[in-house]
């Protein structure tokens, strides 16, 4: 966990570093302030969609990034969340948990206080892991990878002021739920992505809406 939410404050203080320091040089004595919009940090609340039966899932992101231009953002991301319900063969899954910490940036369209935009993160997922073993003799039950891997997430939203609404896709490489169950001496097996959807609803503190381009 700690490596997680560490790639994502590298990142932002990447990107406020290089914000902080293009300012600096193109700063003048008696020059108006610039119309860029400074640092932003957006919290807020997510459900989740999972590639798995009636599986889905809750959680937090928060962002800080900083505006390199008028239509472009960069920064990082933190995210959690945990999912619940679902089915996989017989068995009921119970809780399980992700975790992201992105490097991420973003081109927002246009000017204002509404502002479609398209964004993209990669960086480090951490998974919870389980077992279930219905049968003693481990011959049937649900099991998943766990660990650290590499995802990336493509993101489309909508700023609309200081309220932004997004749904994030987390592309994890390399996780699965597998389902087991052997019956008269044959072992069936299935797999499903980890892969999950991300609706959010969030809010911006900081920031200004870049204006319309002249």
């Amino acid at each position: 966990m700690r490596t997680v939410a560490a790639v994502a404050v590298a990142a932002a203080l990447v990107a406020i570093g290089g914000r902080a320091g293009g300012a600096r040089a193109d700063a003048t004595p008696g020059a108006a302030a610039s119309d860029d919009p400074p640092i932003r940090v957006d919290v807020g609340l997510t459900g989740s969609i999972v590639g798995v039966s009636d599986r889905n899932g809750t959680g937090f992101v928060a962002e800080i990034k900083a505006g390199v231009a008028d239509h472009v953002a960069v920064g990082g991301r933190v995210e959690l969340a945990v999912m619940f319900g679902g089915q996989v063969g017989d068995e009921d899954l119970p809780f399980g948990m992700a975790a992201a910490g992105l490097v991420k940036g973003e081109y927002l369209v246009g000017g204002g206080g509404v502002r479609p935009f398209a964004g993209l993160g990669a960086g480090v997922y951490a998974i919870a892991a389980y077992t279930i073993v219905s049968d003693p003799a481990g011959a049937s039950g649900v099991s998943t990878t766990t660990g650290r891997y590499f995802g990336v997430a493509p993101q489309l939203g909508v700023d609309l002021g200081r309220v932004r609404v997004a749904a994030t896709y987390n592309a994890i490489v390399g996780t699965s739920v597998e389902y087991q169950q052997t019956s008269g001496g044959v072992t069936h097996r299935e797999t499903f992505s980890q892969r999950y959807l991300s609706l959010e609803l969030s809010f911006r503190f900081g920031g200004t809406p870049a204006p319309a381009a002249r």
